[in-house]
């Protein structure tokens, strides 16, 4: 799954102009594009740690909104259907509560004393663009191990990233370890023939074969947003076979 940015057409015309990202002041907005832009592909962060990103404008389309295994040593949220992806209901889990993707705002979870680290947290009143995402805020899970969780501001107005509601959960996976705060409805250490017997087959497959070896292979479960350029849907990022990542993403 890929981030999104703001189109090279966009940054034109928006020349001189000064952007803030969430934990800066107010910010000048932008003007919508007229003509569909080209979207600078971004990759999935890689450090085991997960750094924070500054907020991102996310492109809107002109289409109209419609409404519409072995032991296991991680957390694993209950699911009522025992679907591993379910992309009408895209659902986590915190300390036992359960909590979707598009309806539960960030300062849900604050209030809720999710373990965010404070001086992200020192940001989560800051002034969120209207159709922008927010920076990561980080979530402790274990030592040298953090979550993020991103807020998404889908409206034509500005509004703090606390009132946003939480739309990308992005988890780097350590198996030599074990927390019991952050869990899906899929166990981490779910193999890659697990989840395609339980989810069917993935929307895309991507394989890279390094040295000596190593490789990756990377499944989307994957539906087109109808607000935005780009997907809504689930990343599992394996490397020689066993989970490293999982993003979960919501665009309307």
């Amino acid at each position: 799954m890929k981030k999104q940015t703001i189109s090279a057409f966009v940054a034109i015309l928006c020349a001189g102009s000064i952007f803030a990202g969430c934990g800066s002041g107010d910010a000048k907005e932008t003007t919508p594009p007229t003509t569909e832009p080209t979207v600078a592909e971004t990759t999935v962060p890689t450090e085991t740690t997960a750094p924070t990103t500054p907020e991102t404008t996310v492109p809107e389309t002109t289409v109209p909104e419609t409404t519409e295994s072995s032991e296991e040593t991680q957390a694993q949220a209950p699911s009522s259907s025992g679907n591993y992806v379910d992309l009408n209901n895209m659902q986590f889990t915190i300390n036992d509560k359960t909590y979707t993707l598009g309806k539960t705002t960030l300062q849900e979870l604050i209030d809720d004393g999710v373990p965010f680290r404070e001086d992200d947290l020192a940001n989560a009143n800051n002034n969120l663009n209207k159709n922008s995402q927010s920076q990561g805020f980080r979530i402790e899970l274990a030592e040298y191990w953090t979550a993020q969780v991103f807020a998404l501001n889908d409206t034509d107005g500005n509004k703090s990233a606390a009132e946003c509601y939480i739309n990308e959960v992005y988890l780097p996976v350590h198996q030599d370890k074990t927390q019991n705060i952050l869990s899906f409805a899929f166990p981490l250490n779910v193999t890659m023939d697990d989840l395609k017997a339980n989810a069917g087959e993935p929307t895309e497959v991507k394989h890279f074969d390094g040295e000596e070896g190593y490789y990756t292979d990377t499944l989307e479960y994957t539906t087109k947003s109808t607000k935005y350029y780009g997907d809504s849907g689930y990343t599992f990022e394996f490397t020689k076979d066993e989970l490293k990542y999982v993003t979960i993403e919501y665009l309307p």
